[in-house]
């Protein structure tokens, strides 16, 4: 039943309500709002020494990088991009692209460069700013994401804040790939004999409103794909934001939304040269966050920034720069080397005494074809994102487990100020501590962990297969991929190992 929900009576015909995932936005919406208000000229407490005491007590601080920022990672890791469905700023985006000028969006900007520098930036902003301890810095945060929701809206057409500056989706789009969630046609035969297509076509249809005797008639457009997408030619969930406006608008009953097997999506695409950046930025700003709690991991990992401050002889503010650098481009390129040499060197042949070679036109290539550096990163990152989504969901777990219990605190006083007080200057209440103990905690990691390694290691074989049609180009893949995601998940099990076990 689960393979398609819209199956379930009652479920399915809630899931196709276009008023009600409205009324969700809405309330997420408003919860947005409030979240900036309350953060609104919050940013320290007069006469308390702390820098940032109301990191953890403050609404918006607490809803935003610890309910949010953490907690949709496990929505991510099931249902892939399933917060896109209820997003407060996709959905402001679109109301406001209704009125708009609804340009089309330049093909230059049609990549992940630009969420990528959104990605840079927002990490630029942490380590100058500090941004994510200080309840105003937050609200500025949110507010702008806001007026650049609604600033995109009115000069391009449909979704361009959420191709262009939300990592959040762009990452979504990437443990898409992985998880066990679809929405697909059942059967793609009805959907080559549809004439109408109107399940993307925006085509104009008369409503009716009747209160009595009084009626009401009025045009509208059905709702399109805000993302320009055709249902029955979806390969893959990455790019599918799970609006739903298909399943809404078929006339056949043909889209399904449900359960599927994990890693369906990988093999036999790849990742773009562009999608292959941002991967790569991300894999490096999350094993940074990860071995912040290894010091000799974190030191060695940070060495090289810090070597190039002191010879350069900046402040700490070079060395931010020099370190935002190094973790988006130098680090997670230094990860993936491994396997892109093992890849490419496999390639190597010597063999001896030959003839005089032909002109380079009528040489025989190579099996399996020359793909290039973003080519082999491309194919070389698809088992490298359950290991990724591993390690973000470990972070989040153990973010939400260290910070959870303060939600009742922060509910009762959104300022955030009179809970710190009683915490900490007065002591009438004690901090709020862990909410599974460390001891069952770091199995629970662990177990994270060696299951996101599994999986890649079957992604790696899964994969393949289908990016290569040549058995020994596949074998040196294989081999590749092996290597680098082993590479990687030792250094996340030793961090964990370090930081939960040898206390």
């Amino acid at each position: 039943m689960l393979k398609n929900l819209f199956d379930i009576p009652g479920l399915g015909r809630l899931l196709r309500s276009t008023w009600g995932w409205r009324l969700v936005r809405l309330a997420a919406l408003i919860v947005t709002v409030a979240m900036a208000a309350y953060g609104w000229h919050q940013h320290a407490i007069p006469g308390v020494a702390v820098k940032d005491p109301l990191m953890y007590t403050n609404l918006a601080n607490y809803l935003f990088w610890v309910i949010w920022i953490m907690g949709v990672v496990f929505v991510a890791l099931l249902f892939g991009r399933g917060w896109c469905t209820v997003c407060p700023v996709g959905w402001l985006n679109g109301l406001f692209a209704r009125i708009g000028l609804k340009r089309p969006l330049p093909r230059w900007l049609q990549n992940f460069i630009p969420v990528t520098l959104t990605l840079v930036a927002l990490q630029l902003a942490v380590y100058f700013l500090a941004i994510h301890r200080y309840p105003d810095y937050t609200a500025t945060l949110i507010a702008l994401v806001l007026l650049l929701a609604a600033l995109c809206g009115l000069i391009f057409r449909k979704r361009a804040f959420c191709t262009l500056l939300c990592p959040a989706g762009a990452v979504f789009g990437l443990y898409a790939r992985v998880a066990p969630f679809q929405l697909r046609v059942k059967d793609p035969d009805i959907c080559a004999g549809c004439d109408s297509q109107s399940c993307i076509s925006g085509a104009p249809v008369w409503k009716r409103l009747a209160t009595g005797p009084a009626v009401l008639y009025w045009q509208s457009c059905r709702p399109d794909c805000p993302v320009d997408l055709v249902p029955a030619q979806l390969e893959d969930s990455a790019a599918c934001t799970l609006c739903l406006h298909c399943a809404e608008n078929c006339c056949h009953d043909n889209i399904l939304l449900g359960r599927r097997p994990w890693l369906a999506d990988l093999g036999p695409g790849y990742l773009s040269p562009s999608e292959s950046v941002f991967f790569l930025v991300l894999l490096g700003m999350l094993t940074a966050n990860f071995a912040k709690v290894y010091v000799d991991l974190r030191e060695a990992i940070f060495w090289l920034p810090q070597q190039g401050a002191v010879l350069l002889g900046w402040q700490a503010s070079g060395y931010y720069v020099l370190a935002a650098l190094w973790v988006a481009i130098g680090l997670p390129l230094l990860l993936v080397l491994p396997g892109y040499l093992l890849l490419r060197l496999g390639r190597v042949r010597f063999e001896g005494e030959v003839e005089q070679p032909a002109t380079p036109s009528a040489m025989p290539q190579p099996a399996g074809g020359d793909f290039g550096f973003w080519g082999s990163v491309g194919r070389l990152a698809l088992p490298f994102i359950p290991l990724v989504l591993a390690a973000h969901v470990v972070l989040a777990a153990v973010k939400i487990n260290a910070k959870g219990a303060f939600l009742p605190f922060v509910l009762g006083d959104p300022s955030g100020v009179r809970s710190y007080l009683a915490m900490n200057v007065m002591r009438t209440v004690n901090t709020p501590g862990v909410m599974i103990p460390l001891d069952i905690l770091k199995w629970l990691v662990l177990g994270l962990l060696v299951a996101g390694y599994l999986l890649a290691l079957t992604a790696a074989r899964r994969a393949a297969p289908r990016l290569f049609s040549d058995a020994g180009t596949a074998r040196r893949y294989l081999v590749a991929s092996v290597v680098g995601v082993t590479l990687v998940a030792g250094l996340y099990g030793a961090t964990i190992i370090r930081w939960l076990f040898i206390r």
